[in-house]
């Protein structure tokens, strides 16, 4: 599913430029694009302070078949959309739960589970090659094997500090850091902020850069140019991927991805794309 400033269109290319490692780590799981497009290695282990979140992929590992068919019986509905925003969870068994959490993501315009996003919907199709119904239903079949794929991922729900302490120093890990964007790099016109837990602060990110530059094992970094980023992680091998994304709106725009890393992987640069730019 496309879950808000995910990487889904650029999972296959992150994961082309992973180094080699033992131990696969997303200290902010988002959507999981990435996971979900890579090889499993020996060990795997993915983080997500949403709860919420972290209940769907629990509920979709664990119940796979339950999930699955409550999903399926879900109309695309703006008045089912709606109830989702102000469901009481309160006495909800978890099925019903991650179901909740799938309306809000794929119903949703950029797939984003906050409120102040309006319901997903076509109206010229000429624009598009299926319905929302298609979509939703695409989303449904490929619930299976992605439960399959979460059978050996470990599943945690904590601070992504404390994630990038526990498993940064060891040197067979390898960290892929997706968090949200740095507030000044973000687009207005796409929707500013669609994350149920932010990032806001600049303080925020000088943290993140901090116990990112003093990792031992593998970092791997999704973001935008900024000064700031550019500036802490001068010396990191870097590459740019140009992309198109949709945040909110459903317009799509040009932007550019940085990947950054404490490992080479610019000479990876053929394996996933002509387009990918090093400096």
């Amino acid at each position: 599913m496309a879950y808000y400033g995910g990487k889904t269109r650029l999972a296959t290319k992150i994961a082309a430029l992973l180094p080699a490692h033992e131990h696969y780590v997303e200290p902010f799981a988002g959507g999981l694009s990435v996971l979900l497009a890579k090889r499993p290695s020996r060990m795997e282990t993915v983080n997500d302070l949403d709860g919420l979140l972290m209940t769907f992929w629990r509920v979709l590992r664990n119940q796979p078949e339950q999930l699955a068919r409550a999903c399926a019986l879900t109309p695309h509905s703006r008045a089912e959309h709606a109830l989702t925003r102000g469901a009481i969870l309160d006495g909800l068994d978890d099925v019903e739960i991650a179901r909740l959490v799938w309306v809000q993501i794929t119903q949703s315009r950029g797939g984003t589970m906050r409120s102040s996003t309006g319901w997903r919907y076509y109206v010229n199709p000429g624009g598009n090659s299926t319905g929302m119904p298609g979509y939703l239903a695409a989303y449904v079949d490929r619930m299976a094997a992605a439960a399959e794929r979460l059978h050996h991922v470990s599943l945690e729900s904590k601070p992504a500090l404390e994630i990038i302490a526990a498993y940064g120093s060891h040197p067979k890990c390898c960290l892929y850091v997706d968090p949200p964007y740095l507030g000044a790099t973000r687009s207005t016109r796409g929707g500013g902020n669609g994350y149920r837990i932010d990032m806001p602060e600049h303080s925020d990110h000088v943290e993140l850069l901090w116990a990112l530059m003093a990792c031992q094992a593998s970092v791997v970094l999704s973001g935008y140019p900024s000064d700031l980023y550019e500036t802490a992680l001068k010396g990191w091998d870097r590459i740019e991927i140009p992309h198109m994304t949709g945040q909110g709106n459903g317009a799509n725009q040009g932007r550019t991805e940085v990947i950054w890393s404490n490992r080479p992987i610019s000479d990876q640069r053929s394996l996933f794309d002509v387009d990918g730019r090093t400096s």
